[in-house]
């Protein structure tokens, strides 16, 4: 299977709840709160960009409660060519853009839909009722370095593995891409068949290492947990030497 058609695959299945870590209370400011209070909940929280309301309403669903949004690209880009205060309150610094409703259950595909058309998604609970995080083409970019890039790459070092395995008579084709077996014993086989591969200069010793640390990546990523960079950079160092191999 192709890369990009690993990312379709992987963007199709998994929704929103399994990847962003979507808040019970919406980050939010209201627009008479000082620039402050968005600067330091977005710092804090690792977000791009906050709503903005008029006042805060019982269902957070009631968009003309909606000012718009404050970003923290708006505040720098103003900080560079003028001289602002933090205690200026928000709605001088409110931006305007056409937004659009999703669910936590939508997928991470249909949600790059609908950046197409807007700027800002507000993603709702299961339910429709509470509104529990708002998302950019920023956060998708994001995320979709954080997770989709690193499951591609494991993919295709489980296919460099299963089709050495196949290359060199030591599974079947039909066992190295059925269900019969786990990414655990295709390494298992071919650590134990290593003399076989063909695996030219490499060090046995440090490739199995950072097989493994590739192992734990790959079931922390199954778990949808954000790999940390010491997992992505074993990623990354093991895509080099795979590549070399061909």
């Amino acid at each position: 299977m192709e890369k990009q058609e690993q990312a379709y695959d992987y963007m199709s299945d998994h929704t929103l709840k399994n990847l962003i870590n979507l808040d019970e209370d919406v980050a939010c400011v209201l627009e008479t709160d000082p620039l402050s209070k968005a600067t330091t909940i977005m710092l804090s929280k690792g977000f791009s960009q906050l709503l903005v309301l008029r006042r805060m309403p019982k269902d957070m669903v009631l968009r003309e409660q909606i000012v718009g949004v404050v970003s923290l690209q708006s505040i720098v880009s103003r900080l560079m060519v003028s001289s602002i205060s933090l205690e200026m309150p928000v709605r001088k610094f409110v931006e305007q853009g056409q937004m659009s409703l999703c669910t936590e259950d939508s997928s991470l595909l249909s949600v790059l839909d609908d950046l197409g058309k807007s700027e800002y998604i507000l993603v709702l609970d299961s339910k429709g009722t509470f509104v529990k995080r708002l998302i950019t083409a920023f956060d998708i970019t994001v995320l979709y370095k954080q997770k989709v890039i690193p499951y591609s790459q494991i993919e295709f070092i489980e296919c460099f593995i299963r089709d050495r395995l196949v290359k060199f008579n030591i599974l079947s084709s039909d066992d190295a891409y059925g269900n019969k077996f786990v990414f655990s014993d295709f390494i298992g086989l071919f650590t134990k068949n290593w003399q076989k591969m063909e695996m030219g200069s490499l060090d046995y010793s440090l490739f199995v290492q950072l097989l493994e640390k590739v192992r734990v990546a790959r079931n922390a990523m199954m778990h949808f947990r954000t790999l940390d960079i010491a997992s992505r950079n074993s990623i990354e160092e093991m895509i080099r030497l795979l590549n070399i191999t061909k």
